[in-house]
C-alpha cells in the first residue's frame, strides 16, 4: 500500500430484523488497533445482492475507505472493520495484515510513537511502578467507562482478554513519555504488529490477531516531565473467544 489515498473495500450485512445505517456511521475502520473513521457505505454489488436477497442492506452492502498511508511507518500493519447494527450488536467483519512502502515520503507517525529504545539490563535498573493503577477498556465500544487495574504483590498488572478482542490501556497521564516491549525470557522484543503505543496520550492499543492465545508479558517505561524513569509490568492473558 502506498500514497495518501489508498482505497480499502469491505462489505457489511446483518440478519433481519436488524439493519446497518446507510451512511456508514456505525462502521469503523481500525488501523493498528486505532479507530480512524467511517467508510463510505451503501454501494450496490450484484453478487452480494443475489446471494443475500432477504437482508435489509443487500442492495447496498459495500463500502470503501480512503487510507492515507503516508502517516504510518513503512512496514507491516493491520486493518480491521467493525460494524454495529440497529439492534446494538457489534462485531468484527474482517481483518488483514498489509504492508506500507512510501520510500522518500515524509512520515508523520514517528512524531507520536516511541522513539527511545532500551535494553533489558538498563530496564532492570529502573524502579518498578507497583503502586499506580492502569485504566483499561475492552472491546470496540468507545463510550464505556474504563476499568482500573492495580498491580499485584509482584508489581504486575494482569489483564484477561478474549481472543480478537480490542484492548486499550491508559498507562500514565499525558505528561509522560511511554516506551513498550514484549518480554520473552531475558529479551526485549518489539510490540506486536498491529498494536500502537501513542507517546502523546500514553495509551497502548492492541487488537490481537488470530493465533494470539495465552500469556504475553509487557514492560512499559515511563519518563515523566522531570526526566524520571520507572518501569511498569503488564501481563495479558488471551483466552478463547468461545
Amino acid at each position: 500500500a502506498t500514497g495518501s489515498s489508498f482505497i480499502n473495500w469491505g462489505w457489511v450485512l446483518t440478519p433481519q430484523p436488524n439493519s446497518i445505517p446507510t451512511d456508514g456511521s456505525t462502521i469503523n475502520v481500525w488501523v493498528d488497533s486505532v479507530n480512524i473513521g467511517h467508510p463510505t457505505y451503501n454501494i450496490y454489488r450484484p453478487d452480494i445482492a443475489t446471494l443475500f436477497p432477504d437482508y435489509n442492506n443487500s442492495n447496498g452492502a459495500v463500502g470503501y475507505f480512503y487510507l492515507d498511508t503516508t502517516v504510518y511507518a513503512d512496514g507491516v500493519h493491520t486493518i480491521h472493520w467493525t460494524a454495529t447494527d440497529s439492534g446494538g450488536n457489534t462485531d468484527g467483519i474482517g481483518s488483514r495484515y498489509f504492508s506500507i512502502q512510501n520510500t522518500g515520503a515524509e512520515n508523520k507517525q514517528k512524531a507520536r510513537l516511541q522513539t527511545i529504545n532500551y535494553n533489558i539490563n538498563r530496564i532492570a535498573e529502573l524502579p518498578i511502578d507497583d503502586s499506580a493503577s492502569i485504566r483499561i477498556k475492552r472491546g470496540f465500544r468507545e463510550n464505556i467507562e474504563p476499568i482500573r487495574i492495580s498491580p499485584d504483590d509482584k508489581g504486575i498488572s494482569r489483564i484477561e482478554l478474549k481472543e480478537l478482542e480490542r484492548l486499550e490501556i491508559k498507562l500514565a497521564n499525558e505528561e509522560a513519555d511511554i516506551t513498550g516491549y514484549i518480554v520473552v525470557g531475558s529479551k526485549l522484543l518489539p510490540l506486536p504488529i498491529g498494536s500502537t503505543i501513542d507517546a502523546t496520550s500514553a495509551k497502548f492499543c492492541w487488537i490481537p490477531s488470530p493465533g494470539f492465545l495465552g500469556e504475553y508479558r509487557f514492560v512499559f517505561v515511563e519518563k515523566d516531565k522531570n526526566g524520571n524513569l520507572k518501569r511498569k509490568y503488564v501481563t495479558i492473558n488471551i483466552v478463547p473467544k468461545y
